[in-house]
């Protein structure tokens, strides 16, 4: 079985716009053809859309054909992602997959995998109709025009898989004709080869993720302003590691104010990473002793799967799929959203804490069992074969 996938995936090397092109950094949906391809019978082929590349590029990545595709940075969402559809559904007619798997509603991918006519899957991993109802975007904005297109693609679609129970659950309210299918994503497997025992930084924090308002970069700052006047002498050791900043940003935006704060706070113990490859990040986190993730919102969390495979103890908000994550694997603590105070006394607990190492290894080996390569695969092909085998019954009647 042939399978597209339509993803992000970071730029490689070789191509003509490899670092004049900021992408996003995930990887899962590599990590899943990976595991498909080891495992299974299908044939991955990952279809990639770059807004601002100026020509089409092919190369294999780590075994998989990865198609980037060239494409205008303008008006994107405003013609409703209308030709980005159209663009990337002939493209991938002339793969001749047996299935197209589009992975997000949030841009054009869902819309084109529709727009192929082929019998196709759809992964959610972030929807707009959550995000929105918790970070209310402006009446005239992308966010607006996003939640719309998500709707059609929703509306249209019948297979989808999701990776939460939080997510499922929302989504069977908003959309009852789905047939829904729980999944979550897998991990890199070399993140299994690094040790769970390292020495850690006593006192570093680690932050993973784009720096916007729905991460709570701003409640974590919170909590450090909350331990600094209330326990200065722990406040002096502690150390902030941030990966996924953008050095570019502008001084006016989220992401620029919050540096700003945080760098007026901690001075040279905030450290900036930007965006590194998976495993060089995970060998970072596999050095500190916690992850901080206070989100508003959060559809899964792949960077706290990563933390807890090697052994970086994460700190997450309720009412997010990260909490489930952390709760069925019995690895990291929950606080309150929004509620820096409590954070701060969760982060003074847990900062200076030595690592069990016999818990940490127990809780990698539950992901393994719950997200491993060869389970993700596996319910992978049993949608797939279910999409196959509706579309066989259809065509007999």
């Amino acid at each position: 079985m042939k399978v597209v996938h339509l993803c992000n995936l970071p730029l490689p090397a070789g191509h003509p716009d490899y670092g004049k092109i900021q992408t996003h950094p995930g990887r899962w949906v590599l990590n899943l053809a990976l595991a498909q391809k080891a495992r299974t019978k299908i044939q991955p082929i990952l279809v990639v859309q770059i807004p601002g590349a100026k020509v089409d590029y092919q190369k294999e990545v780590e075994g998989i054909m990865v198609h980037y595709l060239a494409a205008p940075d303008r008006f994107r969402s405003t013609t409703l992602f209308y030709f980005d559809a159209r663009r990337i559904s002939a493209y991938v007619r002339k793969l001749k997959p047996d299935l197209v798997h589009a992975h997000g509603t949030e841009d054009a991918y869902a819309l084109a995998a529709q727009a192929t006519g082929l019998p196709c899957a759809l992964t959610v991993q972030g929807c707009y109709f959550i995000i929105n109802r918790e970070l209310p975007p402006r009446l005239f904005s992308r966010g607006r025009v996003v939640q719309g297109t998500e709707w059609l693609a929703l509306r249209r679609a019948k297979h989808v898989v999701v990776k939460s129970s939080y997510v499922k659950n929302e989504l069977k309210k908003k959309f009852p004709h789905l047939c829904l299918h729980e999944i979550p994503n897998t991990f890199d497997p070399r993140l299994l080869e690094i040790p769970i025992d390292q020495p850690r930084r006593m006192g570093d924090l680690a932050f993973v993720g784009t720096m916007v308002e729905r991460k709570g970069v701003h409640v974590l700052r919170q909590a450090l302003e909350i331990i600094r006047n209330e326990y200065p002498d722990s406040f002096l050791k502690i150390h902030l590691h941030i990966f996924g900043d953008r050095p570019d940003a502008r001084a006016d935006s989220y992401e620029g104010r919050e540096k700003q704060a945080l760098g007026d706070l901690l001075g040279n113990r905030l450290i900036l990473h930007q965006t590194i490859q998976g495993t060089l990040l995970a060998q970072e986190l596999s050095t500190i002793p916690v992850l901080v993730a206070p989100s508003l919102e959060e559809m899964f969390g792949n960077q706290v799967i990563e933390a807890i495979m090697v052994g970086t103890w994460p700190i997450v908000t309720e009412q997010t799929a990260m909490a489930e994550n952390v709760k069925d694997v019995g690895f990291g603590c929950c606080v309150a959203q929004k509620d820096p105070k409590q954070l701060a006394s969760t982060v003074l607990s847990k900062v200076f804490e030595p690592l069990v190492p016999s818990v940490a290894t127990k809780a990698r080996t539950t992901i393994l069992a719950r997200m491993g390569p060869e389970v993700v695969a596996q319910g992978h092909l049993k949608v797939y074969q279910e999409i196959e085998g509706n579309r066989q019954v259809a065509f007999l009647k």
